[in-house]
């Protein structure tokens, strides 16, 4: 897993793990224990596509 990668994904936890602590959101209890594996994924998906604009600008240069 390279550092960039690493690093969304540990973003994304991190925030989902605030969202379990924070009991004043309208969300049900699943949603709000499963939100640190949601953060993880979105992490991941945005590094996906930061990585397609990357290779996309490269190509075009």
């Amino acid at each position: 897993m390279g550092p960039t990668r690493l690093r969304y994904t540990m973003i994304g936890f991190i925030l989902g793990v605030f969202l379990v602590y924070l009991k004043d959101l309208p969300l049900g209890e699943g949603t709000r224990f499963a939100a640190p594996f949601y953060g993880a994924g979105i992490g991941l998906l945005i590094d996906g596509i930061i990585l397609r604009m990357k290779q996309r600008k490269g190509k075009e240069e």
